[in-house]
């Protein structure tokens, strides 16, 4: 007896389910797939519990005669290609023939169908296997119903995200599609209610509106380009409009979306030195090439693809994007000259005699924008003298060395005051704080330093059940993609408990109400970002180390940062608070905050002292 064996059509349309059909999202996007290439103009998506209990896509497409629908359930059974040639020119997102019976495998499944020339007709199927088929009353087009995904393999459905996460995937995956075909009206519901819609009209940038919001829609900039092999064309967002993730970077080659780090990446180039380290930009790339060039029939899920030349294309792509962002307009200026920081503005009344004085505020330094702590106003009086001649006071230090050593902090930090007891020198390179004291010269690294105040501060809030917080005089409006906004809701209560409220506004929005106060309200926007994409995509297991991750995350990019001017109040804050904190040696990453020179080791370096 012959140990080798054919398996049976059910068992490898099963296996075939395993690369295929992996979630909700992937039945969404198979199902899609064969509404757009049967010349669909609206495609409708209802879900019910986010795909998990029943996915149904209807759409007005050229349909299927009875005869048609058992045959497209037969594994390789297509209408997209006919022989070896085709395989290398293809024009259609479909052509294997395996999405539908590897679907119907491990789904119930019921498809109804019409064309111009035949009535309505049904088939339902269980796990592949024919149910029931008969006439019935349906307009020209195909409507497909999965339900009960996973039902006869237990294993897979138990691994399948919450219904939040899944609706998620569905929505991004529609998105993307409205961005490749912007000609055809999508639209999809879950429980009744639309979760996102697009109308049809061609117009790119109001998809991208309909999924980012309308702040971001206006931020993006037009581009095209090309070369001897391609054609790149689309629009991409302005340097002042950036996601905390990549996930704003969409692809779409030849009608067809598709992922390509490479790609990603070259768009990324185009903005060095214009967005901050870990930001990137929203971007919706078409690439047009002859069919021939690529090869599509890489991945049953048909999402990576093979460039001829890809160096050329992303060479275009990174020179075409930079050119772009070149010639963008940029604000304009006023022409009065620019003051410099703390100075201040001294002005007195036309035709004044008697001397007069005037209040004037502390400009509110970089340490207090990042912390947020109340400082008292402090009161300068400023004479003027009668006289328009006068003599410009004698400029002293803003830190005498000998006032330094008379403060005393020995009360309020409980005997912990080396860093106050030393005294500040200057600043090396923007970057290194000097300071000495009667033997040692000592180095502190300005973002290392307050890098681990920031990570101090943010844990204690985090760590605190009930963290303080504020009220938003306005409230904050925060834009976000559709496609993120169920699993936001679905973080409600735990963004609630580190003080923050809020709430949706449309379908790609939030308000937000309150903010804990180790939070600035001028850096809330990009705050809120981090936090979002470190809370829904990061990997790390347990709460715990999710928070510690983002705590270093936030306290390493919200800290002051090297090649930054900082002032003598600024670092005498940072010396007092280097005190209270409690492991002040270390930034959150390991690394020191401070060095020690000793006096000994520098005078055996001018051979002051021998040996």
């Amino acid at each position: 007896m012959t140990r080798i064996k054919e398996l049976s059509p059910e068992l490898a349309n099963m296996i075939a389910a395993g690369e295929v059909v992996e979630r909700p999202s992937s039945v969404v996007k198979e199902l899609v797939e064969n509404s757009i290439d049967a010349e669909a103009s609206v495609i409708k998506v209802d879900l019910i519990d986010s795909g998990l209990r029943k996915i149904t896509v209807i759409d007005n497409g050229l349909g299927m005669n009875p005869s048609e629908i058992p045959l497209a359930l037969k594994r390789h059974a297509t209408s997209k290609i006919s022989s070896v040639d085709d395989l290398f020119r293809i024009l259609s997102l479909g052509f294997r023939g395996e999405a539908l019976p590897s679907i119907a495998s491990v789904s119930q499944m019921t498809i109804t169908s019409k064309t111009k020339e035949s009535d309505g007709y049904f088939f339902r199927y269980k796990a592949g296997i024919k149910l029931e088929e008969g006439l019935t009353a349906f307009p020209e087009g195909t409507k497909v119903e999965v339900e009960n995904l996973f039902f006869n393999t237990p294993a897979r459905y138990k691994h399948l995200g919450n219904r939040y996460a899944e609706l998620a995937n569905i929505l991004d995956y529609l998105y993307k599609s409205a961005l490749s075909h912007p000609e055809i009206a999508f639209i999809c519901t879950n429980n009744n209610k639309v979760s996102f819609q697009t109308t049809g009209n061609n117009n790119i940038i109001e998809i991208v509106a309909s999924s980012f919001g309308p702040d971001s829609a206006k931020a993006m900039l037009a581009f095209n380009g090309q070369n001897n092999l391609y054609r790149i064309w689309g629009y991409t967002s302005s340097p002042g409009v950036f996601r905390s993730s990549r996930s704003g970077i969409n692809i779409v080659l030849n009608k067809r979306v598709i992922r390509n780090l490479s790609i990603s990446f070259a768009i990324s180039d185009a903005y060095q030195t214009l967005l901050p380290v870990g930001k990137y930009p929203l971007t919706v790339l078409y690439i047009e090439v002859d069919p021939s060039l690529v090869d599509v029939n890489v991945h049953p899920a048909k999402l990576e693809v093979r460039f001829t030349d890809e160096s050329e294309l992303k060479s275009l792509i990174t020179s075409t994007l930079k050119a772009t962002l070149l010639q963008a307009r940029l604000p304009k200026f006023s022409e009065e000259p620019r003051k410099d920081f703390g100075e201040k503005e001294i002005s007195a009344e036309p035709g004044e005699t008697k001397t007069s004085e005037k209040t004037i505020e502390p400009t509110q330094n970089l340490w207090d924008q990042l912390f947020q702590e109340a400082e008292e106003d402090v009161e300068e009086t400023v004479i003027f003298p009668q006289e328009k001649n006068y003599e410009t006071p004698e400029t002293k230090p803003l830190i005498a060395q000998e006032e330094y050593e008379q403060l005393s902090f020995d009360q309020e930090t409980k005997g912990k005051t080396f860093f106050q007891r030393l005294c500040y020198i200057g600043q090396y390179h923007q970057t290194y704080l000097l300071l000495e004291d009667e033997e040692n010269l000592y180095l502190i690294d300005q973002h290392a330093a307050m890098e681990r105040l920031m990570y101090e501060k943010i844990s204690k809030s985090f760590a605190n059940p009930k963290p303080e917080n504020y009220e938003l005089l306005i409230p904050l409006r925060l834009e976000v993609s559709v496609s993120e906004m169920p699993l936001i809701i679905n973080l409600t209560d735990e963004f609630a408990r580190l003080g923050i409220t809020i709430e949706p506004f449309g379908p790609a929005a939030l308000v937000v109400r309150t903010l804990p106060t180790w939070i600035p309200e001028s850096l809330a926007n990009e705050f809120l970002h981090d936090m979002i994409n470190h809370l829904l995509h990061e990997k790390t297991t347990g709460k715990a180390k999710l928070y510690d991750s983002l705590a270093k995350k936030l306290s390493c990019k919200q800290s002051i940062k090297a090649h930054m001017k900082i002032r003598a109040d600024e670092v005498n804050q940072l010396l007092i608070d280097l005190d209270r904190a409690n492991m002040p040696l270390t930034c959150p990453h390991g690394r020191p905050t401070i060095i020690t020179f000793k006096r000994y080791e520098i005078e055996k370096l001018f051979q002051r002292v021998m040996g």
